[in-house]
């Protein structure tokens, strides 16, 4: 079956949806924040034995932005499940990748009758319990200065500034062992045309740099190691094992992400049920950078 795209009216509006065919378990596909759909392009290549569907998040990509700016996991819940209802899955597998794979979790807890969840490196890290060693308060403060830092960059873009923009996402691609033009496309994917000028052209980001406090809201004090330890379906854990480059970062949110890569290592290793695997030789886009790898282990949690 070829690729379907269409979009399906959702709680909040439009949502966008791809749907692969092909013969086999259902699965649901969800990326994280700031990606789109397209991001499933290489897995999808190395999973023919499954039916796959793909949607771009609430106020991502061609999805509609949530009027109300609701970007709590209920709201998520309530477009997976209008998309599985929508391309008539039933009680589908759910991988997700980052903020995916928490919202994947969400759903794994809700449904115990779930044949299981795969969530791709989503660990967040909202919780300062997840951050040994540094005082709560200063989890808050730093968290905040480091989401009102990414919020500060411009969320309206010329045509210049787009050119400019692909360029390094293609660079950056290149680095990573990334198919350069799948992320051009994903970036244009995440661009929505924007009054401008008759003279000009513009285009909004989606999300909005704006946006990311809203977005990143549901993490505040949220932690998926608890939600892991009330979820009774079976559950797939993938762990990138390269960590990001953090020489760059001011001192204040190196220390922040260096101490939630510790917490994070604790609780992992204490945790029991979830199968973990790790992949040494990828970063956080693993199921790009490693989409045969990341593949193999799903396809065996579905055999299994």
């Amino acid at each position: 079956m070829q690729t379907q795209e269409a979009e399906i009216d959702g709680p909040a509006g439009r949502i966008a949806v791809a749907d692969h065919g092909g013969d086999g378990p259902d699965v649901l596909l969800v990326h994280g924040a700031n990606r789109t759909l397209l991001d499933w392009e290489p897995l999808r290549r190395e999973l023919p034995d499954a039916r796959l569907v793909a949607y771009d998040l609430r106020g991502h990509g061609r999805s509609d932005v949530p009027a109300d700016g609701d970007y709590g996991w209920d709201a998520h819940l309530a477009d997976l499940d209008a998309v599985a209802d929508a391309v008539k899955l039933t009680d589908p597998y759910v991988v997700g990748h980052s903020l995916g794979g928490m919202i994947a979790i969400c759903h794994g807890r809700r449904r115990p009758e779930c044949p299981g969840v795969v969530d791709l490196d989503g660990f967040g890290g909202g919780d300062p319990a997840l951050h040994p060693g540094m005082p709560p308060q200063e989890v808050v403060r730093r968290r905040a200065a480091q989401i009102a830092a990414l919020a500060s960059a411009p969320s309206v873009l010329s045509d210049e500034q787009v050119a400019a923009i692909t360029a390094q996402v293609r660079q950056r691609a290149q680095a990573m062992g990334v198919d350069p033009a799948l992320e051009e496309a994903a970036t244009r994917r995440s661009l929505a045309p924007e009054d401008a000028p008759e003279d000009a052209s513009a285009w909004r980001r989606k999300p909005s740099p704006a946006a990311l406090t809203e977005l990143l809201a549901p993490l505040d004090g949220w932690n998926v190691f608890s939600v892991l330890r009330q979820t009774r379906c079976p559950v797939l854990l993938v762990q990138a094992g390269q960590v990001p480059p953090m020489a760059q970062l001011p001192d204040e949110f190196r220390e922040l992400n260096e101490a939630l890569i510790a917490g994070i290592a604790q609780e992992l290793a204490t945790l029991s049920g979830p199968r973990l695997e790790r992949l040494p030789d990828a970063g956080h886009l693993l199921h790009l950078q490693a989409a045969a790898e990341v593949a193999g282990l799903i396809r065996t949690f579905l055999k299994s």
